[in-house]
């Protein structure tokens, strides 16, 4: 399998150099030259598959020629040995709101786990096979950061810097990534946004000079995290037997855009609900079918709390059939120029419209949402999941049909969950609770590029 970049380098990447990198030299993300594509036949056979053995099967062919067969399913095996429960993932059938497929069952309690256990134990076979230093680097507005420290700290050859937006997340969050003590974890919050962290991190990619040094990055701009959190939405058409809308609660746009992924090796389900909070920059997009930046709000639901979703790039390379010089030039004037799609009727754009869906849900939504299905489900969700489920009901699907992904364990969120409930602390994982006594270690810098460039020279690298 070789890699293309969505804005129009001629390079043509193997799989390890996809693995440790960020974004291309030319700004752009990176992109399979083509997807594997299962058949339905070839899908079914994987019904009574473990979810190890379901990775294993329709992930190699992105990675063929960096592992052996053999080699890959040891990896994904080790990568999860660390989550709670057997089967990785959970689908839950509720009374009232469908089915729901849990997420939240790796360390660190969030979806990013799935992807980024398995990203890390990729990283530590491609340190075996490199003499540079790595270093991870990564942006995030809430749990990518804790998933990331977690899946590599006990690398001992990879560094990792997480930026992300001071007094803007979670304090159970923050938390997550600051008592790690270890050595070569470094959380570093920013006087900014999760925009301002995540331009940083993209622009140390393209600047970088550093020939010994490679610069790898943990967000779901690294195509491995989009390929990992794929393999989910066929366990839940595995386990239905039937077609299913997705509702997910979005961002990044990366969970979304990995359901377009499946969709493209061959799984066939109706849709994906998009759902926001206040910050509905997608929202706009697929309802007014315009892509516009505005700054962001504080929200309860801070994972969330984004005004340019990064993945989408990727499905602009497909609405423009591939062609990297049409991305090139509109991104050399985005977010400053917003993009408009309402004259646009090619076959892809009209694919894109039948299939997603969205919605957006306020801060009282979402209050409101978990204090109603707990007291009539008893099922307590965390603030982010309450975006879809509020969503879902705007939308009014048939519930037979419908799963919401539930993204992150409610008590990571405690604020959100506990005001208007006291029923959290009954429900918080033991390991949770520990790291709200523990010392925090953390570094403060101001929202500029060249302190980060700084920080890493002196503090990293040195």
């Amino acid at each position: 399998m070789k890699y293309l970049s969505t804005r129009g380098n001629n390079q043509r990447l193997d799989f390890v150099d996809v693995l440790t990198s960020g974004t291309a030299k030319d700004g752009g993300l990176f992109m399979p030259e083509t997807f594997p594509n299962f058949s339905e036949s070839e899908i079914n056979q994987f019904k009574t598959a473990s979810y190890q053995e379901l990775a294993s099967n329709l992930l190699f062919p992105y990675i063929e020629g960096f592992l052996s067969k053999s080699e890959f399913e040891s990896v994904v095996k080790k990568a999860y040995d660390s989550f709670s429960i057997p089967e990785v993932v959970k689908l839950r059938e509720t009374q009232n709101l469908g089915f729901v497929l849990e997420l939240f069952h790796g360390p660190t309690f969030a979806f990013k786990d799935v992807a980024m256990q398995l990203l890390a134990a990729l990283l530590d076979k491609a340190a075996e096979k490199t003499d540079k230093k790595i270093v991870v680097l990564g942006a995030t507005s809430g749990d990518t950061g804790s998933a990331a420290i977690e899946a590599c700290k006990s690398f001992k050859d990879i560094n990792i810097v997480i930026l992300f937006p001071d007094q803007k997340i979670s304090a159970v969050q923050q938390r997550q990534m600051t008592t790690s003590n270890s050595n070569n974890v470094y959380p570093l919050a920013v006087k900014g946004d999760f925009d301002d962290c995540q331009n940083y991190v993209k622009r140390m990619f393209v600047e970088n000079k550093n020939d010994d040094v490679k610069f790898v990055s943990i967000n779901s701009i690294n195509w491995t995290r989009i390929m990992a959190q794929s393999v989910y939405f066929f366990y839940t058409k595995l386990q239905l037997e039937k077609d299913f809308i997705a509702s997910i609660p979005s961002g990044n746009f990366g969970h979304a855009y990995a359901g377009w992924t499946a969709k493209n090796m061959g799984l066939s389900f109706k849709g994906i609900n998009i759902a926001t909070n206040k910050n509905d920059v997608l929202h706009r997009l697929f309802s007014d079918e315009i892509y516009l930046r505005k700054e962001t709000e504080a929200s309860l639901a801070p994972s969330m709390d984004i005004s340019v979703a990064s993945n989408f790039e990727r499905l602009l390379f497909e609405i423009y059939e591939r062609n990297g010089e049409t991305l090139n030039n509109i991104f050399s004037s985005f977010p400053g120029k917003p993009l408009e799609f309402k004259n646009l009727s090619n076959d892809v754009w009209l694919e894109v419209k039948a299939f997603f869906q969205s919605s957006s849900c306020s801060d009282e939504d979402i209050l409101d949402t978990i204090e109603k299905n707990y007291l009539t489900e008893n099922i307590l969700f965390d603030p982010h999941t309450a975006t879809a489920i509020k969503g879902n009901n705007d939308l009014d699907y048939d519930l037979a049909e419908l799963v919401t992904f539930a993204t992150a364990h409610p008590a990571k969120f405690p604020d959100a969950v506990n005001a208007k409930l006291n029923v959290l602390e009954e429900q918080t994982p033991q390991k949770l609770k520990d790291i709200m006594t523990k010392d925090e270690s953390y570094s403060v810098l101001e929202n500029s590029f060249s302190d980060l460039e700084s920080f890493i020279n002196q503090k990293v690298l040195s």
